[in-house]
């Protein structure tokens, strides 16, 4: 009887984390590019104010304060507004850029492996260099190898049970080796 736990899966930090280089990467960009706005929309806003206050553009003489804010308010939004486009543009052209170097490698191994279940053994094949999982590129290379020695292995025990079939065997070790070559050949 199989006991089923009540509770949902928790994660724990180790599970989060199972590629830090490529999560830290991303984290520290995407981190850097949201602090270099916030401290963009504050120079503007600092710099939308000071302009205000020193009458740059503004003229408290002819109208009124609350119009000046106004106009103020107006010039924050504006600017507020460009500095985040800019922002959610930057992160987007990286998270592109950065997706770009996971669903590579990701295409790959799907492609590798859909191979492999058709029965094909493809080559040893690389990733661009800049791209993630090159340890798992690496991982399944050595796969490969192992199923091209092992397809070559059985390549060879076909061969030696067809010359042994040929040079008359006796009945009863014919019949074995019939046997043998069936299960052998079923093997893909």
């Amino acid at each position: 009887m199989e006991i089923v736990s009540s509770k949902p899966y928790k994660r724990q930090l180790r599970s989060v984390l199972i590629h830090k280089p490529m999560q830290r990467e991303f984290t520290l960009v995407v981190i850097s590019l949201l602090i270099v706005s916030a401290l963009l929309i504050g120079f503007v806003i600092h710099a939308t104010i000071r302009e205000a206050m020193m009458g740059g553009g503004y003229q408290f003489g002819r109208i009124s304060a609350y119009e000046v804010m106004s106009d103020v308010r107006y010039d924050l939004i504006v600017r507020v507004s460009l500095v985040l486009f800019i922002t959610i543009l930057l992160i987007a052209v990286f998270g592109i850029m950065f997706l770009h170097r996971v669903a590579g490698p990701v295409y790959r191994f799907r492609s590798i492996l859909r191979k492999v279940s058709q029965g094909e053994i493809p080559e040893e094949f690389h990733l661009r260099a800049g791209d993630f999982f090159t340890e798992t590129a690496d991982d399944l290379n050595g796969v490969l190898r192992v199923l091209r020695e092992r397809r070559e292995r059985i390549q060879t025990l076909r061969g030696r049970i067809d010359r042994a079939l040929l040079e008359n065997a006796t009945q009863p070790l014919a019949r074995v080796l019939r046997e043998l070559k069936e299960e052998v050949d079923l093997i893909p």
